[in-house]
């Protein structure tokens, strides 16, 4: 066995090479080491579906999960270490950093709800939740998880959306009722009544004649209510084609004339019109002469014996602007206001105390929005 005898100074010098080698080997661990708690924690973070994010004190991002990454549309290398301030649109830049000053001021969380532009000009409705983190040294931390709302805000608005069209067919059907329940019944109570009357008196030729217009009349105006509530009934449910074409609208308003005239020519009322057999319209031909018909019919209706109706029609650079003007007894401001609504019950007697449900208005309305186009009404008490 061989002795290897070591002076003083050689054994110090390679104490010192030794505590070397462990330092080089414990700093090695430590690197290791935190590069294994870098990866364990990311694996964490990225397995988290929401986004999450750690930001300083001046808002700069330190730590972002690939979650984060792609709800931004941002690559991860070009936004550690910036406030993305300047990713969102000048007007958001406020909120956007005025919250993240909050919380990391005073430490109360924050949970924000808001429409975020990002880039590529996508909008997203996210809901943030922010907290402050004091580490061992007391630096200040913000730490965030964003939650992606946005199809669940579509889905309420579509809920809302089904709401408001289920409170418009319960108007729409408490409408028809009232219209079936009331307008139809009574004009049938006329002509029972006039009928009944015209047997008794049938040898009285004059009281008899008066008898039989009364009858043609009421008839005639529940042949429009029904004609109306039918193709009402066909417009909601889908089963109502609309087929326009082109067609003089001379044509037409003629043969609408032509049909109302006995109820105006009971009244004494003059219906004038100057239109130019040119002039075209582009229009389902059916919608357009119940809209017609319905127009006429409120004229007459609201005008006195020997009154007046005049239409109008212009061509007007892509459209047609069609009239009906009656000096008629006009109408209250506040009743205009509800004349185009399923919910309203506007019911106004006519100057020879004429019944009307005021569904012809909403239906006329109906017809002319699937044209795109407009209806109101100008009115003097």
């Amino acid at each position: 066995m061989a002795n290897t005898i070591f002076t003083y100074q050689e054994l110090e010098n390679q104490i010192v090479e030794l505590k070397k080698e462990n330092y080089i080997l414990k700093f090695h661990s430590s690197i290791q080491e935190k590069e294994d708690s870098e990866f364990f924690y990311n694996s964490i973070l990225n397995n988290i579906g929401d986004p999450v994010f750690v930001k300083d004190e001046q808002s700069r991002l330190l730590l972002v999960n690939d979650a984060f990454t792609e709800i931004f549309n941002l690559p991860r290398n070009s936004i550690i270490g910036k406030t993305l301030a300047e990713d969102v649109l000048p007007d958001e830049r406020d909120l956007f950093l005025k919250i993240d000053r909050q919380v990391i001021a005073d430490g109360i969380e924050n949970i924000n709800e808001e429409a975020l532009t990002v880039r590529g000009g996508e909008t997203r409705t996210i809901c943030t939740r922010k907290m402050r983190f004091i580490d061992s040294h007391g630096k200040k931390y913000l730490v965030g998880v964003i939650h992606d709302i946005t199809e669940l805000k579509k889905s309420e608005d579509s809920l809302k959306e089904s709401e408001k069209q289920l409170k418009e067919l319960n108007a729409t059907k408490d409408k028809l009722f009232t219209i079936i329940g009331h307008d139809l019944r009574s004009p049938f109570h006329n002509i029972i009544g006039f009928s009944e009357l015209l047997i008794q008196n049938i040898t009285n030729f004059e009281e008899s004649e008066k008898f039989i217009r009364i009858l043609h009349s009421s008839a005639k105006n529940t042949l429009v209510l029904l004609d109306n509530l039918l193709s009402w009934a066909k417009s909601q449910t889908g089963q109502l084609s609309f087929t326009p074409v082109n067609m003089p609208f001379s044509s037409i308003l003629e043969e609408i004339i032509t049909h109302t005239k006995s109820f105006a020519d009971t009244k004494g009322i003059s219906i004038k019109y100057s239109i130019t057999n040119d002039l075209e319209v582009y229009a389902d031909v059916n919608m357009l002469k119940t809209v017609l018909r319905n127009l006429f019919s409120n004229a007459i209706k609201f005008t006195k014996l020997g009154g007046h109706i005049q239409v109008f029609a212009i061509l007007k650079h892509d459209h047609v602007e069609i009239s009906i003007s009656d000096d008629g007894i006009g109408i209250d401001p506040e009743k205009m206001k509800a004349l185009f609504k399923i919910g309203s019950n506007v019911f106004t007697l006519g100057t020879a105390k004429e019944k009307g449900s005021g569904f012809g208005l909403i239906l006329c309305k109906e017809f002319i929005n699937k044209h795109k186009g407009e209806i109101w009404v100008e009115s003097e008490k």
